[in-house]
């Protein structure tokens, strides 16, 4: 009959299969992860009609990025005498959803310069309410 000696100690063979697997799961999470994102706006679930508005200035960014107020197009450079004319009124930013971003960021940063600076971004419910 042969007699084995059993050796006194921990058995890592499984911690080591758990590090290689967590190593393999976050290199590749890493390499699939995409830089960008994209993004199709302006829809939103929590869309919400406004029985009483205030007073507002209602402005929108077209498709092509050209600003309109009340439909006449104005220029970025007319938009801060537009508000100033009204400083309590409420900035209703309407952005088409294929508008260039940049377009919007600086309407956006427009609107933050004026006192205050109070804007509400316009968006459609999904179903269009």
């Amino acid at each position: 009959m042969l007699d084995f000696e059993e050796e006194d100690g921990i058995d890592i063979t499984p911690l080591i299969d758990c590090i290689f697997m967590l190593l393999v799961f976050f290199i590749m999470t890493t390499t699939f992860a995409k830089p960008v994102l994209d993004i199709v706006l302006p829809k939103s679930e929590q869309a919400a009609r406004l029985s009483e508005r205030p007073r507002e200035i209602v402005i929108s960014v077209r498709e092509d990025g050209r600003l309109f107020h009340n439909q006449k197009e104005i220029t970025r450079e007319e938009l801060p005498a537009l508000l100033a004319s009204m400083p309590d009124a409420l900035l209703d930013l309407h952005v088409d959803e294929k508008a260039p971003f940049k377009a919007f960021v600086a309407v956006v940063d427009i609107a933050k310069q004026r006192e205050g600076g109070r804007f509400v971004i316009s968006t459609r419910a999904p179903a269009d309410r």
